[in-house]
């Protein structure tokens, strides 16, 4: 099997090519990660920290150097061969990063899996996270998933904190500059409506990309009872250069 090192881990590079990238941009990506966290939403060693979408550990791992025995880090992802490695492997050597699998059937990552999102709560007692981060999650997903991970966000935060989600937030002036650069390797042009304030990327597999209005977006926030830090951090995806976001957008959500 091969493997690709990265910190004092060996990662199976089948695992690496499905967490997004592949090993070329897999260390930088990590290390751009977690800046923005710190710039954004703020990590502090004693946090509990709740990541959806962990993958094969390219943000939990270098968590591991900035979360004590104080805090803690729970992963979670539908590609349960990665979570059975993080599980073997990160939580072996540090015990309070726990790892755990939703079967949840995905067009994309998980297509044989037996539950619908909705059927989840996350592992996390009431009011016990302080921060929560997903990448790339809500890029894949429609609103009543949206909205069900959202209240299960608010249920879980403590007072006071903090989610940063990445997303595809879009509107006319948005799409016709994105069909105009194609900057990204996803041919990212958001053609098909897909239902009110829903565009897809490709009508045969709609959950490859998925992007909202900004109304829209809002409106599914508010309706989970989570405050919009504003402004919404606009992406380079789309050739947005001076917005804040990563590469994709960003919301930063608070649990008032």
């Amino acid at each position: 099997m091969d493997t690709f090192t990265f910190f004092e881990y060996e990662l199976p590079v089948n695992l690496v090519n499905m967490t997004g990238g592949g090993t070329d941009t897999f260390s930088a990506i990590s290390k751009g990660h977690i800046q923005y966290l710190k710039d954004t939403i703020g990590i502090e060693s004693d946090f509990n920290i709740l990541e959806v979408g962990c993958g094969i550990g390219r943000d939990a791992i270098p968590l591991t150097k900035i979360i004590s025995s104080t805090g803690s880090y729970i992963g979670i992802d539908i590609i349960k061969p990665s979570i059975d490695w993080c599980s073997a492997n990160i939580s072996l050597r540090n015990p309070n990063f726990r790892f755990i699998h939703f079967d949840v059937k995905d067009q994309l990552h998980n297509p044989s899996g037996k539950s619908l999102m909705k059927e989840y709560k996350l592992p996390c007692a009431d009011s016990s996270i302080d921060r929560i981060f997903l990448w790339s999650v809500f890029t894949h997903m429609f609103e009543d998933d949206i909205v069900h991970y959202l209240k299960e966000f608010k249920r879980v935060l403590k007072k006071g904190g903090s989610v940063l989600a990445t997303c595809f937030i879009v509107d006319e002036e948005i799409l016709a500059a994105a069909r105009k650069v194609n900057l990204t390797p996803y041919d990212l042009k958001f053609e098909h409506p897909y239902g009110d304030g829903c565009f897809v990327n490709d009508i045969s597999v709609p959950a490859g990309a998925v992007a909202f209005t900004e109304t829209k977006m809002i409106e599914l926030i508010n309706r989970s009872g989570l405050d919009l830090v504003p402004p919404i951090l606009i992406g380079q995806w789309w050739g947005k250069n001076d917005g804040g976001g990563y590469g994709q957008d960003a919301v930063i959500l608070k649990k008032l």
